[in-house]
């Protein structure tokens, strides 16, 4: 079984770091990095592992969850918002499942309105930047997708406290996922692509 491990930056996987492949923050970044990566591994059969960390409204800090669905949006062009694309994903049973909106930018009072965050957090639980052209790329290349993330702020914090947690977290996330990849293993041989 050929696993690629994604992740945006090294502090979110802490030592496992030389086993993921980076995408950098933000979707114009992960973009760049997903072309780079099909051209090389287009033709191979893998399930496509994103891992890292993510804002939610009412999720504990800490708390790893299972992304079920990714809603894909939040660009905005004269004030007009474009309309989100929806991506189904399979969930892991084990842990809270969630659904993840996945966006241009870090979602806060400061970026969008009052009223545009309250209707957005009542359909999703949690929120990235890179997440949608993952799956984006899974979807069009036929390549399964699976998707761990830890809640590392409650929309709260400045990028400098970010840092530090997704710092802190990474241990925890790392555990799970190393004995996720470990259950795997029991069955058959992991390969991971870089």
């Amino acid at each position: 079984m050929k696993i690629a491990l994604f992740a945006a930056v090294p502090d979110e996987v802490g030592v496992f770091a030389d086993h993921v492949n980076f995408t950098g923050i933000g979707r114009e970044n992960a973009t760049r990095a997903m072309i780079k990566f099909m051209e090389k591994h287009k033709d191979e059969d893998f399930t496509m592992l994103n891992i890292g960390s993510v804002g939610s409204h009412d999720k504990p800090v800490g708390t790893i969850l299972s992304i079920g669905e990714i809603l894909s949006g939040s660009s905005s062009f004269y004030e007009e918002k474009m309309l989100p694309s929806r991506f189904d994903v399979k969930a892991d049973a084990q842990v809270p499942t969630a659904t993840l909106y996945s966006s241009d930018c870090f979602v806060s009072p400061e970026v969008f309105t009052d009223a545009y965050l309250a209707a957005t957090k009542s359909k999703v639980d949690c929120f990235d930047m890179e997440s949608s052209v993952l799956v984006s790329f899974a979807h069009e290349y036929d390549k399964k997708y699976v998707s761990y993330k830890i809640v590392s702020d409650n929309l709260d914090v400045d990028i400098e406290v970010w840092k530090q947690r997704v710092q802190d977290l990474s241990k925890v996330l790392v555990a799970h996922i190393q004995q996720v990849l470990g259950e795997l293993g029991q069955n058959e041989k992991i390969e991971i692509l870089k």
